[in-house]
């Protein structure tokens, strides 16, 4: 079930749930969900009209939906199976996390692909969350180690459908995915097991995922700004919330702007956010950007071309970086992370399997348009 940042049981349109799901029918043999019910509540989810950004982040609710039918589900755990075909057992454990006792769900390739990605070789499994109520805690992974991903509880923009969400229901025995149609994400990525066990007062200072105070900044999928701050699922690990008047995807965020004559908003534009504190005053405290830009090189030699305005700065490496005519400077992140994660060149959800990716771009097939071939 999927409770938006509710812990509400799903009981009337009167309420906040926004959405539940839950299989009807299960095969005979194999225990496979084969029917499934989603009940959306009308009081609460919103028609996005015109609205690409709230469609789009409807689509990803539903997507959460679909995957808790079709396994990510405590009702369904202990019903997966092995490659041979016979009952997995042993595969749901626990583990503590912050001095709380959580669910763990240790399936192949989920498991290995977790070791790999954080690079903690002695993660048990994928943690599932903590708190709230027997619709969130143990249905969802948890939010402080999976902030962005579509399966945490919590509808927020700037979601990733990535491969661990996949990975689960490959896990299951079920389902062999297309790995191509998992949205990229790196939340984490390499960061070793300090950055998911640590207590997060210890940690929030020493992770560029994480963050202090409550300034504006850019979020990690680096499509926008938002604001430092905790939530009721991140077991006090603060990082930037995004904030759609702040998204670089949305064309009236320009309204919201500092210096918006220098910047580039709306899908199309393909700009990324950055963060600094440029003005045309001195002491201007720091805000987010949305520029366009341009990764020049490779390897070591990795460039970062930025277009402020109708110019062009280069990033050779992380630091300041000022511009002639203004106070204040642009946080040039480190080129070759960044052209390999938020600044690299892909298509959102493979196109939705309805187009092929050119240069980073959706070539829709005919019938078909918008950024992912889904009229988005």
């Amino acid at each position: 079930m999927w409770d938006g940042s509710y812990d509400k049981p799903a009981s009337s349109q009167a309420s906040t749930w926004v959405a539940e799901s839950y299989s009807c029918f299960l095969a005979s043999g194999s225990k496979r969900p084969l029917i499934a019910k989603t009940l959306l509540n009308t009081a609460v989810f919103v028609n996005p009209g015109s609205d690409v950004l709230l469609h789009e982040k409807n689509i990803y609710m539903i997507l959460h939906e679909t995957t808790h039918t079709l396994g990510f589900s405590s009702s369904l755990y202990n019903y997966f199976l092995t490659s041979s075909g016979s009952r997995l057992i042993g595969h749901i454990t626990s583990g503590s996390l912050d001095g709380s006792t959580s669910k763990v769900i240790n399936v192949e390739p989920l498991t290995n692909r977790l070791r790999n990605f954080f690079g903690c070789s002695t993660l048990k499994g994928a943690y599932m969350e903590n708190s709230g109520s027997s619709a969130t805690a143990g249905e969802h992974f948890e939010r402080r180690m999976f902030a962005f991903e579509a399966m945490t509880s919590g509808l927020i923009y700037q979601q990733s459908y990535s491969e661990f969400s996949l990975a689960m229901l490959e896990g299951s025995g079920w389902y062999v995915p297309d790995y191509s149609y998992a949205d990229p994400y790196w939340y984490g990525q390499g960061q070793g097991c300090n950055f998911l066990f640590s207590s997060c007062s210890s940690i929030n200072s020493r992770f560029s995922e994480l963050c202090t105070g409550s300034s504006r900044g850019r979020t990690n999928p680096g499509r926008g700004g938002g604001f430092c701050q905790s939530d009721i699922r991140s077991d006090s690990c603060k990082f930037v919330h995004p904030n759609v008047n702040y998204d670089c995807d949305n064309i009236e965020a320009e309204s919201y702007a500092r210096l918006p004559s220098l910047q580039s908003f709306g899908r199309n534009e393909y700009a990324k956010c950055f963060e600094g504190t440029l003005s045309g005053n001195s002491g201007a405290s720091s805000t987010s950007f949305c520029f366009k830009y341009n990764c020049v090189g490779s390897g070591s030699n990795t460039k970062l071309e930025v277009n402020i305005g109708s110019s062009t700065h280069t990033c050779t490496e992380e630091g300041s970086m000022s511009v002639s005519g203004y106070k204040g400077y642009i946080k040039c992140p480190d080129p070759l992370t960044f052209c390999s994660t938020v600044g690299a060149k892909t298509c959102p959800r493979g196109c939705m399997g309805r187009g092929s990716c050119v240069n980073g771009k959706c070539v829709c097939n005919h019938g078909y348009s918008g950024k992912d071939c889904a009229g988005l």
